[in-house]
């Protein structure tokens, strides 16, 4: 289930009528396939578009993910079954350890929201300290992780330079901004500004080209 701090935010956006209650959305969900509900994700697609991934144990005891907009409630996509990676576990391990030396901790194959098949895996190294890594399933290429993000921070936008491209109707005074990253690895500053007429927005810019995801008025 969501973290602390996720589910603030959660909440918050419902309250702001951004995002359909999640026990709403559930009920549809477990009306449609029948099950216990073992976790719930809030996700951002391609498009910037909020989305719940729910995880579904059904009575014969298969799990089934199901995606549904966090807006609307409607269901997007039920993932079936899960697609067959196309690197090797083990090569895909060999690589890794052959660049950040340790054993590993855990490893999950993952689908994302955009279907990208991803492995993640958590590595203990040589001097003691916990890694977490993001790989490409098809690929094997290395796409999240301390290791890459500290390569992909060197390409980030400075702030101030951000800020300017802002296009002029989201000018105004910026109260929050804090850069998060998603489970594709790609880095965005989730900003909140008052506009001069006193609305709020939030809005969501890719912190590498500057593009604006998703912006979204909130009630404060």
């Amino acid at each position: 289930m969501a973290g602390a701090e996720e589910q603030y935010a959660i909440r918050r956006a419902v309250e702001a009528g951004q995002l359909k209650p999640l026990s709403e959305i559930l009920g549809k969900v477990q009306a449609a396939h029948p099950g216990k509900v073992l976790d719930v994700d809030l996700e951002r697609d391609a498009s910037g578009r909020r989305v719940y991934e729910i995880t579904i144990l059904k009575g014969n005891g298969q799990r089934a993910k199901v995606l549904a907009d966090a807006v609307s409630g409607a269901e997007l996509q039920h993932a079936a079954g899960p697609e067959t990676p196309r690197v090797p576990m083990a090569r895909v391990l060999r690589s890794l350890l052959a660049r950040y030396p340790g054993n590993v901790l855990e490893l999950e194959l993952k689908q994302t929201v955009n279907n990208r098949l991803i492995y993640e895996i958590q590595v203990i190294l040589q001097d003691g300290r916990l890694r977490e890594f993001v790989i490409d399933a098809h690929s094997g290429e290395l796409i999240g992780g301390e290791g890459h993000r500290q390569e992909v921070l060197k390409r980030l936008k400075p702030l101030p330079e951000i800020l300017d491209l802002l296009p002029a109707r989201y000018r105004g005074v910026f109260q929050e901004i804090e850069l998060e990253y998603d489970q594709d690895g790609r880095y965005f500053y989730e900003i909140e500004v008052r506009l001069t007429d006193g609305r709020v927005f939030e809005l969501d810019v890719d912190a590498i080209s500057g593009k604006i995801l998703n912006g979204e008025e909130i009630e404060r």
